[in-house]
């Protein structure tokens, strides 16, 4: 995460430096492992559910319950986040299918349901590491959940020419153990820590242990995955031409709405990570039980694999963009 300092054009620090080389690094990790103790690889699902809770604890322990209940007031950046994930996005995925994967319609319908999904977690973390307005985006995760839900069984039948069943309780169990449990451990430890006088956001170790649970969870889904990558090169070289055009335009949109929207840089953060973020759970529990072909779920557990060294790269940029001084970057109270 940067560091605390108003001005846009601030130095970063050594951690700062240093987070893009710990990601690539873990990611690196991760396939070494899926090659060389692939038994052991397979059984690390549990480090990556694990350790996704202790980075969402982590980002939740510096949320400021006041900055969380202003946030569903400010109805500009959440209309346009809904508008871009919920009306735009599912017609770029249908167009980005039909330009790059008419021949395998298997892997076409993957690619739809991965991106029609907008995250319910991973954009809280890169959006806290990029300094955004994590309170934002909490409010925008019960949205995110209810249309995702409520829509998908559409775009599955005007996009994919089917008709799909969501399973309700696997995505409010999902909900309940990774944001809603770690929330609440966050806000006790925040209690308790006022009642000492300590302000949990200012803690000197939150940052470096952000980035440690992370590249744990990194590291994992990676080790575990690797061996589907390794023994489908092919269906992985398809996923990267549309990924690649998806992840380029969603971040240029996100940054051009921003700017004709008058957005400030937290904002524009947000914006950009909930837009390109694309990693949910609702997708691949789909993906291996309404789909009989299991090109479909491959393409949807491919899909991270490519989604998080672009997140990492659209982290970079948005230091640099920030640095620019294109949008505003108001004083944090």
């Amino acid at each position: 995460m940067l560091s605390d300092s108003t001005s846009p054009r601030r130095s970063l620090g050594l951690l700062d430096r240093l987070q893009p080389l710990l990601l690539v690094g873990a990611i690196a990790l991760g396939l070494l492992v899926a090659a060389g103790m692939p038994v052991l690889a397979g059984g690390l699902g549990w480090l990556v559910q694990a350790g996704v809770f202790v980075v969402i604890y982590l980002v939740m322990l510096g949320v400021r319950e006041h900055g969380l209940l202003a946030a569903f007031s400010r109805i500009r950046p959440t209309a346009i986040a809904l508008a871009f994930n919920f009306v735009l996005t599912p017609l770029i995925a249908w167009a980005l299918g039909w330009l790059f994967l008419r021949d395998v319609p298997d892997v076409w319908v993957g690619l739809i349901l991965y991106l029609v999904t907008p995250c319910i977690g991973w954009y809280l973390v890169f959006t806290d590491l990029a300094d955004g307005d994590v309170e934002l985006g909490l409010s925008l995760l019960i949205w995110n959940i209810l249309l995702q839900v409520t829509l998908l069984p559409l775009y599955m039948w005007a996009l994919a020419g089917r008709i799909v069943t969501i399973e309700v309780s696997a995505i409010a169990g999902s909900v309940l153990a990774f944001l809603v449990l770690p929330y609440g451990l966050a806000w006790l430890t925040r209690r308790g820590m006022a009642r000492r006088g300590v302000q949990a956001a200012a803690l000197p170790w939150l940052s470096l242990g952000k980035t440690a649970a992370l590249m744990v969870v990194i590291a994992a889904m990676f080790a575990s995955q690797g061996s589907v990558l390794f023994e489908n090169p092919a269906i992985v070289w398809r996923m990267i031409a549309p990924g690649a055009v998806f992840f380029a335009l969603a971040f240029a949109l996100a940054l051009l709405f921003g700017r004709l929207a008058r957005l400030t840089y937290p904002e524009v953060a947000l914006l950009t990570f909930t837009t390109t973020a694309r990693n949910s759970e609702v997708s691949l529990a789909l993906a291996v039980t309404a789909f009989a072909s299991p090109l479909v779920a491959l393409t949807v557990v491919i899909g991270p694999a490519i989604e998080l060294p672009v997140l990492i790269l659209i982290l970079r940029a948005l230091v640099w963009v920030r640095a620019q001084g294109w949008y505003a970057d108001p004083v944090r109270r």
